[in-house]
């Protein structure tokens, strides 16, 4: 369980706030790469990629704004206010998480039942970039997410991106070898259920955490 005195305000932590900004822009530059690509070779899985990518833009901005409110709060007040900024925001990133889970799951059916043809080279091109890019992210903020819910939930992000990334590297092997299509709809389905997943996980968490933080 998360203690007060375990969660310090971003006020000392400016490294962690940089290595926001950093994971921030990088996602930002992959996100647009995946949805172009994505909407050019046809394929839902790096679509669904992309979707489970601007949730993590989401989680990142809403981290980054939760620190500069606690930085204009004296230090005693802003360690429990960001115990309860962290716990809104990740039990609001996991909400938006089950929604694109959901959306996903209900587009992948969709194409199990008529499959397109996609363009394999392209999307492992980029799936393969993703996985170099979540996993030096996931290496990057693991030291930071023990006592933080919030990097807590952005390495979780950057866990099941760099699991969707290998789905997507799969299907775009069978794509690109076999001419099997219809891994793009399984992939995505894949994907949904590692989403809907870490939503739970979050929502549950954010929830423990503001009800302990009532009954202090």
């Amino acid at each position: 369980m998360f203690k007060a005195n375990n969660l310090k305000p971003y006020t000392q932590n400016t490294p962690k706030i940089q290595l926001l900004w950093m994971i921030l822009g990088l996602r930002i530059v992959f996100f647009l790469l995946e949805v172009g690509v994505g909407i050019w070779s046809h394929s839902l899985s790096l679509l669904a990629g992309a979707g489970h990518l601007f949730s993590d833009l989401l989680t990142l901005g809403l981290t980054l704004v939760a620190a500069l409110l606690v930085q204009r709060q004296p230090q005693k007040q802003s360690a429990w206010k960001y115990k309860r900024l962290e716990a809104w925001v990740a039990s609001f990133n996991g909400a938006s998480l089950g929604v694109i889970s959901l959306l996903i799951a209900w587009e992948a059916v969709k194409h199990l039942q008529n499959p397109e043809p996609i363009s394999g080279l392209p999307v492992l091109l980029v799936a393969g970039l993703s996985l170099v890019l979540n996993g030096l992210s996931v290496q990057l903020l693991h030291p930071h997410s023990h006592h933080d819910l919030n990097f807590r939930a952005v390495l979780l992000h950057g866990v099941a991106d760099a699991a969707s990334s290998i789905s997507v590297i799969l299907t775009a092997l069978a794509v690109y070898f076999f001419n099997w299509f219809w891994a793009d709809a399984a992939a995505s389905l894949l994907v949904a259920l590692l989403i809907g997943i870490s939503a739970i996980s979050l929502v549950k968490d954010g929830w423990q955490v503001l009800r302990n933080a009532s009954t202090c």
